[in-house]
């Protein structure tokens, strides 16, 4: 296996249920064999990341744990419009990058407008279409962000974030696909009951708040020039983009948030006390299955989807797996603390910006 280099970046995504339901009800009543299935992916993943040279692996794997749905005929469908959005977002991000690079307040603007278009777009839109605004937000706030001080590299960054997204949707379907071969087809799905969307009011204000969020986070990376700043500002936009349009999004938020707690604890303790520089991909994947295979088991249960998805992204970010390993205690807990505030940022905003303006579904 050839080693690869990593640079620092940060993805969400997650599945965004439109109807006050069990969002989880077609996921096979034994949550292990779907928690062996998705870690097992998601190591595969990850290892040919590394073999190919990706610039960050970890969000192939990170795809994966996304994406880790029952049936190949979901998981494809789900990672197309992965595919579509994050497509979208990196044009958007290197647009923003060509046009504003060298001006902050218009950067910023940029941002804020492009995360606000998302949610006013992802409101307007039924079940995985909403997915895909929503990676699109994320994406091009990314590639602004990893590429603040050096706007040069911002083609190389779209590249490589691209070609992980691909090859974790890849990975995940070929796994759907093996699945169902060995278990034989899955049962007849029943008609989906009518998409129930938010007003136009509430996607309005969630918009509004979406780009007040970003652009105050903006400001306050700019005027503390902290330098995981820019993670703080994607955070907060991921989360004031994603939840508004599930039911009770605010309180899946604020489990999401305490998720993304565990996960990075948990990464941490994972990556300073259990992994070592000269570990190879054997030791690696061995010392993370079982945690990714909790991941997977978490997926399972309804009550615990935004939580677990909030652990298996800040898991992955926190362990940041190279191949060799990269071990800097200080950048870790500086980034750990970015994606924290981030997210916590976006949380107080749903209880201070329109806080009547969420939508709770079918009540």
């Amino acid at each position: 296996m050839r080693p690869t280099p990593d640079g620092s970046t940060l993805d969400a995504a997650m599945q965004r249920p439109r109807r006050h339901m069990n969002v989880c009800a077609s996921v096979p009543s034994s949550g292990v064999p779907f928690g062996i299935r998705s870690a097992s992916a998601a190591l595969a993943a990850l290892w040919l990341a590394m073999w190919l040279q990706l610039e960050t692996p970890r969000w192939a794997a990170w795809t994966v744990m996304a994406l880790a749905l029952p049936t190949r005929g979901q998981v494809g469908r789900k990672g197309l419009w992965r595919v579509g959005g994050t497509i979208l977002g990196l044009g958007a991000g290197l647009a923003g990058v060509a046009g504003f690079a060298q001006d902050s307040l218009a950067m910023g603007t940029f941002v804020a407008l492009w995360f606000a278009l998302n949610a006013y777009v992802g409101g307007r839109l039924p079940g995985l279409a909403s997915y895909g605004a929503a990676l699109s937000g994320l994406t091009a706030g990314l590639i602004v962000a990893l590429s603040a001080t050096d706007p040069g590299s911002a083609l190389e960054i779209a590249l490589a974030r691209g070609a992980e997204i691909v090859l974790g949707v890849g990975c995940v379907y070929v796994a759907s696909a093996l699945a169902e071969i060995a278990q034989g087809s899955p049962p007849a799905r029943a008609s989906a009951p009518p998409t129930v969307l938010p007003s136009a009011e509430m996607v309005t204000a969630n918009a509004v708040r979406a780009f007040l969020v970003v652009a105050v986070a903006w400001a306050i990376w700019v005027t503390t020039a902290w330098p995981s700043g820019g993670l703080f500002v994607v955070f907060a936009g991921v989360v004031s983009v994603v939840f508004v349009t599930m039911p009770d999004g605010d309180l899946r938020a604020r489990d999401y948030l305490w998720g993304a707690a565990l996960g990075q604890a948990t990464g941490l303790v994972v990556k300073y006390a259990l992994l070592s520089s000269s570990s190879s991909f054997e030791m690696l994947a061995a010392v993370l299955f079982p945690f990714l295979l909790i991941g997977g088991i978490g997926m399972t249960d309804q009550r615990k989807v935004a939580l677990t998805l909030g652990y298996n992204l800040s898991f992955l970010i926190a362990l940041e797996p190279r191949n060799p390993m990269q071990y800097d205690l200080a950048a870790s807990l500086n980034e750990a603390a970015a994606v924290f505030a981030g997210i916590a940022f976006g949380v107080l905003a749903f209880r201070v910006v329109f806080p009547y303006r969420i939508w709770r579904g079918m009540r």
